[in-house]
């Protein structure tokens, strides 16, 4: 049942739920057929979306063992994403999320470079590009995502605290050409919560694009279910342990979000 107005007005290739934001579940697992098992196992508990996590590759199930393998072993892990998207039967985001992000992933610039590149050459839904990343680093992927129909969640990640830059974050990512514009911040307060949602809703405005605003954390978890109000594309939950503090359930995310979806419409 759609809403009165189209939920979410970025590329058609990201197939999101019609009135409210779908629920991502991030999928961390060592090699592609257990990301495809975790894709199943994540749709069947309710998932719309999947984020696959390159950065987990080649782990060996210790926290922060990911991140080791090498650009070669990464592309050809990338090249069966059609078979994770085929088998999983879910949109796939795919991301890397880099030392600078506060994930594992070491690739240098070039590996990341030709690793966004690959992502859209074998039609990725969306593509998780970071900021930290130099301009000249992620400007041509970004230009290829956008000729093919890709979506670009365009990140800023900060474990930390909450910066006093947002409304920067936010217009930097916009202006790198990203579809979506998520800026995580871990708040250490509600009022750390509030200036980042009233940000994201600025920028929404002033900007004309998506914003998907995450305050990580126990104090966070009106960002991961307001995202209603500021027509979130999605929100991130978890099967398992998540892949960020604060996700909450996947089956727990969809009820609280169906009932939040149907008020706000």
């Amino acid at each position: 049942m759609a809403g009165p107005d189209p939920w979410w007005d970025g590329p058609v290739s990201l197939d999101l739920h019609p009135v409210r934001p779908a629920v991502a579940v991030p999928v961390s697992a060592p090699d592609v057929p257990a990301a495809i098992a975790a894709t199943v196992r994540a749709r069947e508990a309710g998932a719309e979306v999947v984020e696959w996590r390159l950065d987990a590759l080649g782990s060996d199930g210790s926290e922060g063992s990911g991140g080791r393998l090498a650009t070669a072993d990464l592309l050809a892990a990338v090249a069966q994403l059609p078979a994770l998207r085929a088998e999983g039967g879910l949109p796939v985001l795919a991301t890397y999320r880099s030392l600078l992000e506060g994930g594992p992933g070491g690739l240098d610039d070039d590996g990341y470079h030709d690793l966004l590149a690959a992502l859209v050459a074998v039609g990725a839904d969306a593509i998780d590009v970071e900021l930290t990343r130099g301009e000249e680093v992620v400007t041509g992927p970004v230009r290829l995502a956008r000729d093919a129909g890709v979506a670009v969640v365009g990140s800023s990640h900060d474990f930390g605290g909450t910066p006093d830059d947002l409304d920067v974050r936010f217009a930097e990512l916009a202006r790198r050409g990203s579809d979506v514009l998520k800026v995580a911040t871990t708040p250490d307060s509600d009022a750390d919560v509030l200036r980042l949602l009233t940000s994201a809703v600025r920028a929404r405005t002033a900007l004309n694009r998506v914003v998907l605003p995450v305050a990580m954390g126990r104090l966070g978890v009106l960002s991961r279910v307001g995202g209603a109000l500021w027509r979130a594309p999605l929100t991130f939950a978890r099967l398992g342990e998540g892949s960020a503090p604060g996700q909450l359930d996947v089956r727990a995310a969809a009820q609280v979000l169906d009932l939040l979806g149907e008020a706000a419409r």
